[in-house]
C-alpha cells in the first residue's frame, strides 16, 4: 500500500475477490434480504455506524467536506468500501458529490461550523468544480470502490442496491458527466434480458450494443475497477518521487480515461439491476433514469421501452386517485423530464409513443386540472421534447403516428393556454423553446399555407381542429409578443434566435410583430458579438424571411462573419447568413472582388477593401468556405450560396467553377470515369435554385463595367458561362440536373419548374427528355379540375411567362401548351365581373411578362382567340385608348423595356400574316411615348430583365466577312447587313406596323434582286443539345471550346457539333422572312470551320436553291 492524500490504495482489488462466484440476477429474494438487513439485521452496530456515515454525508457542506469522510470513515481501505459502507452509503456519497459539483455558489448554503468564523471564497463554474472533483483521485476510488460493491456477492445484505439508490447513482454519474456515450464506449447489455424478445428488436440490431453474460459483466467491472486504483497507485508513485508541488502537479491524472469506462460500464450494470426490478420503482425514479441514460449518451430502445412502460403504468395508477389532492397527483418534472429524456436519446418506438399518450391522458384529465401544477420550464420542457420526437420521424407512415399526432396535439394545446393564461410566469428560455416546438411541428399552421411551401423538409402536425388551433396560436404569439418587448435584453441570442425563428415558421403577421422584429433587430446590433455563428444566420434568415429589412442590422451581424473566423461557422450558418444578405437586399460595396473572369486583376478590389466592408467579407468568407470544403455542405446550403451571390448580383466564377466540379467532377476526373458528388440531396427547389443560379451568373456579366468579353446579347451568355465554368463542365452540370429532376418531376412546384427551364435557354441548353416531362407535367395540371385539391398550388405569371419564354427559345414544341394556359390567365385577369381592364391584369402579370407570353405565342405559332386581346389590352391598353402615361400609373413601372418594343415588332408583324383575323394592331406611333427612360443603370437594367427577345444587334463578325469574300470570289452579287424597316414593310409588302419608321430586321448578307438571304448563324444562333444521338461522332466530342484573347478582348471559341439546332428567336426570323417571299439559307459555324474548300461550299449551298 502507498499513502497518497491519506488513501490506502489497494494493489490487488480484483484479486483478492472470487472471480468464479456466481452472479444473481437482481430479484425478489435479493430485495427481501437487503430489507431484511435494514429492517431486521442483528448486526445493529453496522447498522447503526452505517446511520451515521449517512448523517455526516447529508450534512457536508461541499464536495471536498463528501470526500474528506469517504476516506476517513474507511471507505477506501480494501475493496468495495471496507465493509464501512453499505448501499445507501455509497448512494449518498456519490448523489451529494454530483449535486455540490451542478450546484452554483452562494455563501449562504455552505454550512458554518460552530465556534468557526465564515470565510469568503472564490466562486467557480460547474464545469470548474466539476473537473476539480474528477480529478481528484478520492473520487476515482470512491466509483472503483461502488462499481466492486454494485457486484458483490449477494451474500453481503449490506450491499444490495434498492430501487431509489440505483436511481440516485444513475442521476448522479449523468451528472458528473464522468460516464462515455454509446459512440465513444459501446454500450454493453445481459443477454438474459433478451431472450424473450424477437431477433429482429431495433436495439438488438443497435450496433453501438454489445450483449455480454452478467458473470462476465461483472468480471469486467472488477478488471476495470482494479486497473483504476492501479492507476491512481503509480501516479501516487510517481508525485511522491517529486520534490515541489509545481513538479508533482505536472503529472497527468492518467486514470482518467480508464475511469470514465468504469463509469460507463458501471451505469450498463445499474441498467441490468432496474431491467429486473422495474415494479419496484416508482415514477420518479423511472423518471430520474431515464433523464440520466439520456444525459450520459448511454441510452438504448430496450431500456427505454421498459422503463417508459412501467412509468406509464404509475403514472396511471395515480391519476385515478384525487386529483384535487395535489399530493397525490403524478410530478409534473416526471413527465416533462420522461418526454425529454427520449428526445435527447434520438429514441422512438411504441413505448414512447404511450409515453406521450399517457401525459396528454393526464394533462386532460379532469379538464386539466393538473395543468397547473406544471411550473412553465416543465410545460416547455415537455413541448421541446414532444416537438423534437416528431421531428426525429421518418418519411415511413407508421399506424402508431396517427395516436402520437393526436397526442402531441393536445399536449401543445395545453402548453399553448398556459401561456396565453401566465405568460409572466414564463422566463425567456421557456418561451422561446415553447415557441419553438410550435414551430417546429408547424402546431397552428393552415394546411394550405403548407401545400404552398411543399420545398422545405418541415414537418406538418395535421390537426382536427386546424382553425381553432390557428387561432389560438396567434393570439398565444401576439400574447407572447407583447410580453417579451419589454425584458427582450434578458433573452439569451439562442433563445431570440429560436423565439424570431419560431414566428416566422408560423406565419405570424401584423399585430405586436413589427415591433417584436425591431426589438429583436436592436438587441441584435447591440450583443452581435456575443451571438454564435448559428444564431447569427438562423436569426438573419428569420429577418429576411419575415421581411423585416434593417441594413444596419444586417450590417453589424455580417460583420461577425469575418474571413479569420470563417472557418469556425458550419455550412449552415455560413449559407443562411449570405442567404438573408441577398434576400433583404443589402448589397456589398465591391461586388465586382471576386470576377477573375471578365475584370482585370488591377482593376478588382483589393483584400483590405473587401475586408473593409462587413457585406463584401461576409459573401468573400462563405464562398471561401464552401471551395474549401464543399464536402461538408449539404446540397440545400450550396444551393443557397450560389443562389446569394446571383441574388445579390455578385460574379464569382471561382466558386461556381469549384461547386460544378465537385457535384460532376472535373474535366480531368470525367475522363478516368470519376463522376462527383451527384445530385442527390437536391430537391426540386435546389435543381431549380442552382440552375437558375448558373445562368443568372453569366447573364449578370452584361452589367459589368470594364468587361473584356467582345461580344454581346446572347453570346456573351453563353460565352461567358463557358469562361467561368467551361463548356463541357456546364453541359454536364446541367445534364445531371435535368436526370434527376426528370425522376422527380412530379415533386416540382411551379416556380421550380419555371426557374429550371429558364436557366437551360438562357445558357442555350436543350435536354429533350426534360422539357417533353415538364410539358407533359404541366398539361397534366392544367387538365384537373379547377376546384381538386391538387389544383391549390397555382401557376404565377412568371412562372407562366418564363415558362412558355423557355420552350420558344429552345425551339421547343409546346403544343397545347399556350392554349391550355389561356383559361387559366384570363379567369386570373379577370375581375369579379369576369371581364378583364388594365387594372384587373396589372394585379396579376407585369407588362414585360405580358411580352414574353406574345412573343413565345409568335415562335410557337400559336395564338389563341382569348389570349391575344387580352395581352395586347395588357400592354396598350383598351378603356385608356392607347395612352402610355395611364398605363405607366396602373403597372407602376416607367414604361415599356426597349427589348419589348423591338420584340412587339415581330409579333405584330406576325399576327399580321398568320392570324390576321384577329384585328389587333400596335398603337398608333408606337413606339414613341412608350419606351421607358434611361434613367436607371446597367446593372438594374441587367436584374429586372431577365428575359429578352430582341434581334436587331447589328454587328458584322470576321466570320461573315469572310464568307461575304468567299461569295464575291464565286460571283454573287450581295450586301453585307441588310436592313428592312417598318416603312418597308408598309410600301413593299403592305403591313403596317408603325407610323414612325424603324430598322428592326436584318440579314448578314442579302441579294436583294433575286431575294435571297444568307444568315451567318455564329453559336448564339444555336441550342446545345444535351442528349443528342451518342452515335454521332461529333456527339461525343468532350474536347470542348478553348479561349480566345484579342485587342483586350475575351471570348471564347465554341466546338464545332452536329448536336445542335437553331433557337426559336432564329426560327422566327427565318419564317417572317419566308413570308415576305425570301429565300434563306443558312451557313452554320461549325459547318464553315469543317470545310476545307469555302468556295465549293458556297457554289453547294446555292445550287439547293
Amino acid at each position: 500500500k502507498v499513502r497518497f492524500h491519506d488513501i490506502d490504495v489497494s494493489r490487488s482489488a480484483a484479486a483478492s475477490r472470487d472471480s468464479k462466484s456466481k452472479a444473481l440476477l437482481p430479484g425478489s429474494k435479493n430485495r427481501s434480504r437487503q430489507k431484511n438487513y435494514i429492517h431486521n439485521s442483528s448486526n445493529n452496530a453496522e447498522l447503526g455506524q452505517a446511520k451515521a456515515i449517512n448523517k455526516e454525508l447529508i450534512d457536508a457542506g461541499s464536495a471536498q467536506e463528501v470526500l474528506d469522510i469517504f476516506i476517513s470513515k474507511g471507505g477506501a481501505k480494501g475493496t468495495a468500501g471496507g465493509n464501512v459502507f453499505n448501499s445507501v452509503n455509497f448512494s449518498t456519497c456519490l448523489h451529494r458529490l454530483a449535486r455540490f459539483v451542478n450546484q452554483h455558489d452562494h455563501s449562504h448554503n455552505h454550512k458554518i461550523k460552530k465556534g468557526t468564523q465564515p470565510t469568503i471564497q472564490k466562486t467557480h463554474t460547474v464545469d470548474e468544480k466539476r473537473r476539480s472533483v474528477l480529478s481528484d483521485p478520492r473520487t476515482a476510488i470512491l466509483i472503483a470502490a461502488l462499481s466492486e460493491a454494485i457486484v458483490e456477492n449477494k451474500s453481503n445484505d449490506a450491499l444490495l442496491f434498492n430501487n431509489r439508490e440505483l436511481a440516485n447513482l444513475g442521476w448522479a454519474i449523468a451528472k458528473l458527466k464522468v460516464a462515455p456515450p454509446s459512440n465513444v464506449y459501446p454500450v454493453v447489455r445481459s443477454k438474459s434480458f433478451f431472450q424473450h424478445l424477437d431477433a429482429t428488436n431495433e436495439t438488438k440490431n443497435n450496433t453501438d450494443i454489445i450483449f455480454s453474460s452478467i458473470e462476465d459483466m461483472h468480471q469486467d467491472i472488477l478488471m476495470t475497477a482494479a486497473k483504476v486504483r492501479r492507476e491512481v497507485l503509480e501516479v501516487a508513485k510517481e508525485r511522491n518521487l517529486l520534490k515541489t508541488p509545481a513538479e508533482r502537479a505536472a503529472v497527468k491524472n492518467k486514470w482518467i480515461p480508464t475511469l470514465s469506462q468504469l463509469s460507463g460500464k458501471l451505469l450498463d450494470m445499474i441498467a441490468t439491476k432496474v431491467l429486473g426490478m422495474l415494479k419496484d420503482f416508482n415514477s420518479q425514479e423511472l423518471a430520474n433514469l431515464l433523464y440520466a441514460f439520456a444525459s450520459a449518451g448511454r441510452a438504448d430502445l430496450l431500456l427505454f421501452e421498459s422503463l417508459s412502460d412501467q412509468l406509464v403504468i404509475n403514472m396511471q395508477d395515480k391519476s385515478k386517485l384525487n386529483s384535487k389532492d395535489k399530493r397525490l397527483r403524478p410530478k409534473p418534472q416526471e413527465f416533462s423530464n420522461s418526454v425529454w429524456a427520449f428526445a435527447s436519446a434520438g429514441l422512438r418506438g411504441d413505448g414512447q409513443v404511450k409515453l406521450i399518450e399517457g401525459v396528454a391522458d393526464i394533462l386532460d384529465h379532469d379538464n386539466g386540472a393538473i395543468v397547473q401544477d406544471f411550473k412553465p420550464q416543465e410545460l416547455s420542457n415537455t413541448a421541446w421534447g414532444v416537438a423534437t420526437l416528431l421531428a426525429k420521424r421518418g418519411s415511413e407512415q407508421v399506424p402508431s403516428y396517427k395516436r402520437e399526432n393526436q397526442a402531441a396535439l393536445r399536449i401543445l394545446r395545453w402548453v399553448a393556454k398556459s401561456i396565453e393564461e401566465r405568460v409572466e410566469e414564463f422566463k425567456p428560455q421557456e418561451i422561446s423553446n415553447s415557441v419553438w416546438a410550435f414551430a417546429t411541428v408547424g402546431f397552428g399552421i393552415s394546411s394550405s399555407a403548407v401545400q404552398l411551401n411543399t420545398n422545405n423538409e418541415y414537418i406538418y402536425l395535421e390537426s382536427d381542429s386546424e382553425e381553432a388551433d390557428r387561432v389560438l396560436v396567434s393570439r398565444v404569439l401576439n400574447i407572447v409578443a407583447d410580453s417579451s418587448m419589454n425584458r427582450l435584453h434578458r433573452f439569451r441570442p439562442q433563445e431570440l434566435n429560436n423565439l424570431a425563428w419560431g414566428i416566422c415558421r408560423l406565419g405570424c403577421n401584423g399585430g405586436k410583430m413589427d415591433q417584436l422584429f425591431e426589438g429583436v433587430g436592436q438587441e441584435l446590433m447591440k450583443r452581435h458579438s456575443y451571438f454564435k455563428p448559428q444564431d447569427i444566420g438562423t436569426t438573419l434568415w428569420s429577418f429576411a424571411t419575415f421581411e423585416y429589412f434593417d441594413e444596419d442590422v444586417y450590417r453589424s451581424a455580417a460583420s461577425e462573419l469575418t474571413l479569420r473566423k470563417s472557418r469556425s461557422f458550419k455550412p449552415q450558418e455560413l449559407s443562411n447568413t449570405v442567404w438573408a444578405l441577398a434576400t433583404a437586399g443589402v448589397i456589398p460595396q465591391y461586388a465586382d472582388a471576386f470576377d477573375t473572369t471578365i475584370i482585370p486583376k488591377a482593376k478588382r478590389p483589393s483584400l483590405s477593401e473587401v475586408t473593409s466592408d462587413p457585406i463584401t467579407e461576409c459573401f468573400a468568407a462563405a464562398t471561401t468556405e464552401l471551395m474549401r470544403r464543399p464536402h461538408e455542405f449539404k446540397a440545400q446550403e450550396i444551393k443557397d450560396v450560389l443562389w446569394s451571390l446571383s441574388k445579390a448580383s455578385i460574379r464569382h466564377p471561382g466558386v461556381f467553377k469549384r461547386v460544378a466540379e465537385h457535384l460532376v467532377g472535373s474535366d480531368a476526373d470525367f475522363e478516368n470515369g470519376i463522376l462527383g458528388r451527384g445530385m442527390d440531396g437536391f430537391s426540386p427547389q435546389g435543381l431549380g435554385n442552382l440552375a437558375w443560379a448558373y445562368a443568372k451568373q453569366a447573364q449578370l456579366a452584361a452589367a459589368v463595367n470594364e468587361s473584356t468579353i467582345g461580344s454581346t446579347g446572347r453570346l456573351a451568355v453563353y460565352e461567358t458561362s463557358c469562361l467561368d465554368v467551361g463548356e463541357n463542365l456546364v453541359r454536364r452540370l446541367f445534364s445531371r440536373i435535368a436526370e434527376t429532376g426528370i425522376e422527380n418531376i412530379h415533386r416540382f412546384k411551379p416556380q421550380d419548374l419555371s426557374n429550371t427551364c429558364w436557366a437551360f435557354s438562357t445558357l442555350g441548353l436543350l435536354h429533350n427528355v426534360f422539357f417533353q416531362r415538364v410539358h407533359q407535367e404541366v398539361i397534366g395540371r392544367l387538365l384537373v379540375p379547377r376546384d381538386s385539391q391538387a389544383a391549390v398550388i397555382k401557376f404565377k405569371a412568371q412562372e407562366i411567362a418564363n415558362l412558355v419564354w423557355s420552350f420558344a427559345t429552345l425551339n421547343v414544341e409546346a403544343s397545347s401548351m399556350i392554349e391550355k394556359f389561356t383559361p387559366f390567365i384570363v379567369q386570373m385577369c379577370s375581375n369579379d365581373n369576369g371581364e378583364y381592364t388594365e387594372e384587373s391584369i396589372a394585379r396579376y402579370i407585369k407588362r414585360q411578362e405580358v411580352a414574353n407570353l406574345a412573343w413565345s405565342c409568335a415562335v410557337l405559332g400559336e395564338y389563341p382567340d382569348d389570349l391575344m386581346p387580352l395581352l395586347y389590352t395588357a400592354l396598350f391598353g383598351k378603356v385608356c385608348k392607347g395612352d402610355p402615361d395611364y398605363l405607366k400609373k396602373v403597372y407602376g413601372d416607367d414604361g415599356i423595356q426597349k427589348q419589348t418594343i423591338m420584340t412587339m415588332f415581330y409579333v405584330q408583324m406576325a399576327l399580321h400574316i398568320e392570324a390576321p383575323d384577329l384585328g389587333l394592331s400596335l398603337p398608333y406611333g408606337f413606339p414613341s411615348g412608350w419606351q421607358e427612360s434611361d434613367t436607371r443603370t446597367k446593372r438594374q437594367k441587367v436584374i429586372d430583365n431577365e428575359t429578352g427577345s430582341t434581334m436587331l444587334q447589328i454587328t458584322t463578325s470576321k466570320l461573315q466577312q469572310n464568307i461575304s469574300r468567299t461569295l464575291k470570289k464565286i460571283g454573287f452579287d450581295h450586301r453585307i447587313e441588310h436592313l428592312i424597316s417598318t416603312d418597308d414593310l408598309q410600301s413593299e409588302y403592305g403591313i403596317s406596323l408603325s407610323s414612325i419608321n424603324q430598322e428592326f430586321l436584318s440579314l448578314d448578307i442579302a441579294n436583294i434582286d433575286k431575294m435571297i438571304g444568307i444568315e451567318v448563324d455564329g453559336p448564339g444562333h444555336f441550342v446545345n443539345i444535351l442528349d443528342g444521338d451518342e452515335s454521332d461522332d461529333t456527339a461525343s466530342n468532350n474536347i470542348g471550346g478553348v479561349m480566345r484573347i484579342g485587342k483586350g478582348k475575351t471570348g471564347w471559341e465554341f466546338t464545332a457539333n452536329s448536336q445542335q439546332k437553331i433557337n426559336g428567336p432564329t426560327a422566327l426570323k427565318h419564317r417572317l422572312m419566308s413570308h415576305l417571299g425570301w429565300k434563306i439559307l443558312h451557313i452554320p459555324y461549325f459547318d464553315w470551320r469543317q470545310e476545307k474548300d469555302g468556295e465549293d461550299y458556297c457554289r453547294r449551298l446555292l445550287s439547293d436553291l
